[in-house]
C-alpha cells in the first residue's frame, strides 16, 4: 500500500469518526410564516389586532368630552399633534365602560380617512401569529357571539387558545361605528 492510499483511507476514518460524534447541529426545519398581532383585553376578553394596523400605543391622554356624542365616545385628544377621537371599545360593543388602571392604554389607528384612537383594558405585547390557523367567527364555538360586532370578521389559534382578530379597519366603516352622534 502507498503513502497516498494511507491518507485517503485515514481522511476516510477522520470523516466517519466526525460523524459518529458530531453535537447535534440545527437541522433545516421547515419555517413557520407568522403575522404579528398585539394581544390585548377589553371587557376581560383577549383578542388580538394585527400590529400594522396599530400606529402607536401610549397611556389614555387627556381628552375634552363632546357634547352629544355616543358614551362609548370618550373625547377628541392631541395625539401626536393630531386631533384624534378617543373611543371606549368596551362600552361600543359590550356597554361597559372600560376600567380606568394603571394597565389601560389607547391604540392609535392607521387609517388614511380619520385619526382614531381606542382605548382597551389591557395589552400584553406583541405575539408572532402563524399563517393558516384562522377561521371564520361564524364558525367558532368559542367567540361566535362576537361576529355579529363590528370588527371581527375571524378568529386565530395561538398556543392552543382561539382569538378573536380585531380589524380596525372594518371597525371604522362599520355605520353604526360613524354615526357616534346621539
Amino acid at each position: 500500500m502507498s503513502h497516498s492510499e494511507d491518507a485517503f483511507d485515514y481522511l476516510d476514518w477522520l470523516n466517519v469518526q466526525v460523524d459518529a460524534h458530531a453535537v447535534g447541529l440545527p437541522r433545516n426545519e421547515d419555517h413557520v410564516r407568522t403575522w404579528q398581532g398585539i394581544l390585548f383585553a377589553v371587557d376581560g376578553r383577549r383578542m388580538l389586532v394585527a400590529l400594522d394596523e396599530v400606529r402607536a400605543i401610549v397611556t389614555p391622554p387627556r381628552q375634552v368630552m363632546l357634547p352629544g356624542a355616543k358614551p362609548w365616545v370618550v373625547g377628541l385628544a392631541n395625539l401626536r399633534g393630531e386631533l384624534t377621537g378617543v373611543f371606549d371599545l368596551a362600552r361600543f360593543w359590550f356597554d361597559t365602560a372600560s376600567p380606568a388602571s394603571r394597565h389601560s392604554v389607547v391604540f392609535l389607528a392607521k387609517h388614511a380617512q380619520a385619526a382614531s384612537a381606542f382605548l382597551v383594558e389591557r395589552s400584553y405585547g406583541i405575539r408572532q401569529v402563524p399563517y393558516g390557523e384562522e377561521r371564520p367567527l361564524s364558525e367558532s364555538t368559542h367567540h361566535g357571539d362576537l361576529a355579529a360586532l363590528a370588527g371581527f370578521h375571524q378568529e386565530v389559534r395561538l398556543n392552543d387558545e382561539w382569538l378573536p382578530v380585531l380589524e380596525f379597519r372594518s371597525l371604522l366603516e362599520n355605520d353604526q361605528f360613524l354615526n357616534a352622534v346621539a
